[in-house]
């Protein structure tokens, strides 16, 4: 090596050695790179409001960004004042700033996985060479749109499946059955009514006539619910079984009277004697609420297996379930919901009605177990079951989610959707939610998010999945359905003008 160039070296390592001489580089090095932070933050910022996608990342970086340019302050005071301690400041206000370059860099790539892939992955390895990075990443956030697909992917995973399961667990949670009530009023016109009504009132002598006038005025006008109330306590005390009934169920609740344990239970005791299965479970569902669990119980398991009653069977299972006088069992409750699901109509009536409430607590079990490392045992024990007919694909499609195979359980549920019945609703919703969440282009979440919109129908809570949708994704749909209306409308005039024009073209060929 020459002289000269020996020299050279050598001054510059001595500089570097010196503190104060290594203060006054990197201070101007940091100095150099505010130009290119300013730039670098504009980007972020402008990319963070055209997408949700890693906007989480984006922020941080930019509050990074934020910090360094506070710490670049204070380097700049202790540097002018040559304070003790200035290098160290103004070395970790270069390290930080740098740092947040990184962060970007990161960001940038992460947006490469929905769209302008390659200038995303450019623009985040430039970010390792500041100046070049910042430029790029101007360029990225000019180039990028609000309506490309990276502010569509708004979830990683499967949110919006596992969103619209918890819609579905909170909606079927364990609860008593009994079906009394259940049935819907025929709807009657205003001058039917007035008719009906009058003639009900001419036999109000028996407790028969009292009660159907009660419950006609409670059907047809709730207004009038006093008076209802006022000849159901006069069927009730002529020993009408429905309305004492109805009376005990009042009083259990405190609708229309005030709330009265003690009278219900005198009413569900003179209605069960008298031979009313609802009554009987009313007194079983009475003792829990009346923290007499234990009685309860026993009263379902003694009705379960002396009259073969579904309900009281039911209401074992949730017994067992929520560990509601007895040690909670999962393994027991789940048999017992099994044994509803699999069993023919008993002396009751209602097996099948329990059967339905019985899969629909048995599926919901599943769902609330598929994101759990704790309880994937329980899971496989529950949709190991030999199940059958659609219930069973309902399940397959737990098991492909849980997989992480969201195309496979997507043929399942839209194996359910042809068939229809029961679990079409949520077969339906549960298709366009994993649309949304693995959907890769913007039109895979606009037909996931139309998919759950055809649930509404059949499922309302579907309405709950729709309300978390991104409304781009909506004006989207919204956007696609008017075209689809314009363009029908636009062929029916075209149509209409090919036949006037071909009506006109037959009167002159007739002339």
């Amino acid at each position: 090596m020459s002289k000269v160039g020996f020299a050279t070296v050598s001054a510059i390592i001595g500089s570097v050695s010196n503190p104060q001489s290594l203060a006054f580089i990197l201070f101007y090095v940091n100095i150099g790179l505010v130009l290119f932070v300013v730039i670098q933050v504009t980007a972020l910022i402008m990319l963070t409001k055209k997408t949700s996608c890693a906007s989480v990342v984006g922020l941080a970086t930019v509050f990074t960004f934020g910090m360094s340019a506070v710490l670049f302050l204070i380097q700049l005071l202790m540097y002018v004042l040559d304070s003790a301690g200035a290098l160290y400041v103004i070395s970790f206000c270069l390290c930080l700033t740098y740092g947040a370059f990184i962060m970007a860099c990161v960001y940038n790539i992460m947006l490469s996985k929905n769209s302008l892939k390659k200038l995303c992955i450019v623009a985040g390895i430039m970010d390792i060479i500041p100046p070049v990075g910042a430029v790029f990443s101007l360029v990225l956030a000019a180039k990028l749109k609000s309506d490309t697909t990276a502010q569509e992917y708004i979830y990683k995973g499967y949110a919006y499946t596992y969103a619209a399961l918890g819609e579905y667990c909170a909606l079927h949670k364990p609860a008593f059955a009994d079906f009394a009530g259940n049935e819907e009023p025929e709807p009657m016109p205003a001058k039917d009514i007035k008719r009906k009504l009058k003639e009900l009132k001419s036999d109000l002598k028996s407790p028969e006539g009292q009660y159907a006038y009660a419950v006609a005025l409670a059907t047809y006008t709730p207004q009038n619910s006093a008076t209802a109330v006022k000849y159901m306590k006069k069927a009730a005390s002529g020993n009408h079984t429905a309305a004492l009934f109805n009376m005990g169920y009042y009083y259990e609740l405190g609708a229309y009277v005030g709330k009265d344990l003690k009278k219900a239970r005198d009413c569900y005791m003179r209605a069960a004697q008298a031979g009313d299965e609802d009554a009987a479970l009313r007194l079983g569902i009475l003792d829990i609420k009346a923290h007499k669990a234990e009685d309860g119980f026993k009263l379902f398991k003694t009705r379960a297996e002396e009259r073969n009653d579904s309900c009281a069977l039911y209401n074992m299972a949730v017994c067992y379930e929520l560990g509601l006088g007895v040690q909670p069992d999962r393994n027991a409750a789940m048999d017992i919901y099994c044994r509803c699901d699999a069993e023919g109509t008993k002396s009751n009536g209602h097996a099948d009605e329990v059967g339905a409430l019985a899969r629909k607590r048995i599926f919901a079990i599943a769902a609330t177990d598929i994101n759990s490392a704790q309880n994937g045992d329980f899971f496989r024990k529950v949709t190991d079951r030999p199940f059958k007919g659609a219930f069973r694909t309902m399940l397959d499609g737990l098991i492909e989610i849980k997989k992480r195979h969201a195309a496979d359980a997507a043929d399942r549920f839209l194996k359910v959707v042809k068939k229809g019945g029961e679990w079409e609703g949520l077969a339906r919703c549960l298709v366009g939610t994993l649309y949304l969440d693995n959907g890769k282009e913007l039109k895979d979440k606009v037909n996931g998010a139309e998919f759950i919109e055809t649930a509404l129908d059949v499922m309302p809570e579907a309405k709950d999945i729709l309300s978390v949708i991104p409304p781009s994704i909506l004006k989207q749909i919204r956007a696609r359905s008017l075209a689809e209306q314009k363009k029908k409308n636009e062929n029916k005039t075209s149509n209409s003008e090919k036949t006037e024009t071909a009506e006109r073209s037959d009167k002159k060929t007739n002339k």
